[in-house]
This record gives structure tokens, C-alpha cells and sequence, in this order.
């Protein structure tokens, strides 16, 4: 039996989601970080906002496994700040969809069925 199972890498980007409100912690538009299986990577001389970070952690174990064509998982991609008086969204893209190994990433067996 197969070990592997799929996860998408995810960009996840600053954006301007209510113009009528301001962007208000600090957050830069445009500023984006990239997931890559369990690791989470910055560009060349980026940052992401560790409150943003915050934000859009609970989300990103979901946005990662491929989901059932219905589920708003795999279609609502907009974050909203923490902050009610701030503008800022963070937007998650999946990307490509890559294989690992279970053996690679747990000490723990898998059950034999």
C-alpha cells in the first residue's frame, strides 16, 4: 500500500479587500509568502505581518489537501484582517499540487488495513 498523499503549495497575498476602509496594521499591499509543503517561505527581502500570519494560519492545513468540488474550502480564498477597522485581506492561491511521503514526514506507522 502506498504511503504518498498530495498537498497544493499556496501563495498567500496581501490585498486591499474594502477600499472604503484603510489598511491600518501595517500591512503592505502585495506583500506575499508562499507555503511549500510544511515550510513557509518569504521572497528575497520580503516580510508578511506576524498578525496576518495569525489570521491566516487556522486556514492553511485545509487550503493544502484537495477538497470535494462543493466545499467553500476550495473556493473562498479571502481572509479578512483581524483588525474590524483595517481594509487589508489576505488572499490564498493554490498552486501546484505536489506528492509526499508519510514515512518522510511521521515517526508514527500507518495502520495496516
Amino acid at each position: 500500500m502506498s504511503d504518498d498523499f498530495t498537498l497544493y503549495d499556496l501563495q498567500i497575498e496581501v490585498i486591499h479587500q474594502d477600499p472604503a476602509r484603510l489598511l491600518v496594521c501595517k500591512h503592505r499591499l502585495g506583500d506575499r509568502l508562499f507555503v511549500r509543503g510544511s515550510t513557509v517561505e518569504l521572497p528575497p527581502g520580503g516580510s508578511f505581518g506576524l498578525y496576518a500570519l495569525l489570521a491566516v494560519l487556522p486556514f492553511v492545513p485545509a487550503k493544502q489537501r484537495p477538497t470535494a468540488r462543493a466545499d467553500w474550502m476550495g473556493s473562498d480564498a479571502v481572509i479578512g484582517c483581524t483588525d474590524p477597522h483595517c481594509g487589508a485581506g489576505f488572499r490564498i492561491t493554490r498552486l501546484e499540487e505536489k506528492t509526499y511521503s508519510h514515512a518522510a514526514h511521521s515517526v508514527v506507522p500507518l495502520p495496516d488495513h
